[in-house]
C-alpha cells in the first residue's frame, strides 16, 4: 500500500515535470487561459448584465417574466464562457500537438488553428450551454421541492454534471486534431475516456496533486498570516491576502494550460497508440487502464 502510494506520487511528479517541460518551450500557451478569462468577464458585462438591468428598469424584476429573463441570462453566460474557454483551449491543443510532433507553433498559429474550426467550436459551445441550462433548471426545481426529494434531485443533478464533464474531456482535442463536429467529437472523447479510465489515469493524481499542494502552501504562508494580521496591521493583512489571491490566480492559469496539454497528449495516445514526444518513461502509457 505504501509502495503504491509512493509510486503514485512519483508518477504525479513525473507528469507535472514533463507537462511543464512543454510549457517552458511554448510559454505563449499561458496567454490562452488568461485571454479566456478576460474575454469571458468582458462579454458577461457587455451581454448578460444588460438583461438584468433591463428587467429592473422595466419593472419585470420579480414578475412572471423574470424566470425567462434569468434563464436567458444563464444561457448567454454559459455560451459566452464556454465559447471563449473552448476557443482558447483549441489554441493550446494546436501548439501542444505541434510541439509533441517536434515542431514549434507560435501564438498566432494557435489562434489561426482555433479560428479554422470556429464553426464547430461555436456549435460545441451552444451544446455545452444548452446542457448547462438544463442542469441549472433541474437544480432549481430540486431546490423548490425541498426535503428528501429535493436533496436527491440535487445529488442526481450533480452526478449528471460530473458525468458530462468527464465524457466531454477530450472534445476540444477531437475537434482540433480530427476535424470532427461536436457529436462525433463527443463520441471520440467518450471512446478515449473508456481507454484512459481507471485508477491508473494519473492526471488527477499528477497535476491536481501538485496544484493542490501549491494552493495549500500558499494558504499556510499568506492567507492565514494575513487573517491573523488584521488585528496588528491592516496594510500588512491586505498585502498578504492580496498576495494569496495573486498566487491562486497564477496557479489557476498555469494549471489550466497544463491540464489541456496533458489532455492533448492523452488523446493523441488514445487515437494513435503512440506515446507523444517529450513524454518519456511510460508516463502516458501508464495512464491507460490495461484491459
Amino acid at each position: 500500500m505504501q509502495d503504491g502510494l509512493i509510486d503514485r506520487f512519483k508518477r504525479s511528479w513525473d507528469v507535472t515535470k514533463q507537462t511543464f517541460k512543454i510549457m517552458m518551450h511554448d510559454k505563449e500557451i499561458l496567454a490562452f487561459p488568461i485571454l479566456a478569462a478576460f474575454f469571458s468577464i468582458i462579454a458577461f458585462i457587455a451581454l448578460v448584465a444588460p438583461i438584468f438591468v433591463t428587467a429592473f428598469v422595466t419593472g419585470t424584476l420579480g414578475s412572471d417574466a423574470t424566470p425567462l429573463l434569468v434563464y436567458l441570462g444563464i444561457f448567454v453566460f454559459y455560451f459566452v464562457t464556454a465559447f471563449f474557454s473552448v476557443f482558447f483551449n483549441a489554441g493550446v491543443v494546436h501548439i501542444a500537438k505541434t510541439r509533441m510532433e517536434g515542431g514549434d507553433a507560435t501564438f498566432m498559429d494557435g489562434i489561426k488553428a482555433a479560428t479554422s474550426k470556429l464553426g464547430k467550436l461555436i456549435q460545441w459551445s451552444l451544446l455545452t450551454a444548452t446542457v448547462g441550462l438544463i442542469l441549472s433548471a433541474l437544480e432549481s426545481q430540486a431546490r423548490k421541492k425541498g426535503g428528501i426529494i429535493g436533496m436527491l434531485g440535487k445529488i442526481a443533478t450533480s452526478l449528471l454534471g460530473l458525468a458530462w464533464a468527464i465524457v466531454s474531456t477530450f472534445v476540444v482535442p477531437a475537434i482540433i486534431l480530427k476535424d470532427q463536429g461536436p457529436i462525433d467529437a463527443l463520441k471520440s472523447s467518450t471512446a478515449a475516456i473508456k481507454k484512459t479510465w481507471g485508477e491508473s489515469l494519473i492526471k488527477w493524481f499528477g497535476l491536481s496533486t501538485v496544484k493542490n499542494a501549491i494552493m495549500f502552501l500558499a494558504t499556510i504562508l499568506f492567507l492565514l498570516p494575513g487573517i491573523l494580521s488584521f488585528g496588528i496591521s491592516i496594510s500588512l493583512a491586505v498585502f498578504l491576502v492580496g498576495l494569496w489571491i495573486l498566487v491562486l490566480m497564477l496557479v489557476s492559469v498555469v494549471f489550466r494550460a497544463a491540464d489541456m496539454i496533458f489532455d492533448t497528449a492523452l488523446f493523441l495516445y488514445a487515437d494513435t497508440g503512440k506515446e507523444p514526444k517529450m513524454f518519456t518513461g511510460g508516463v502516458i502509457k501508464n495512464a491507460f487502464h490495461k484491459k
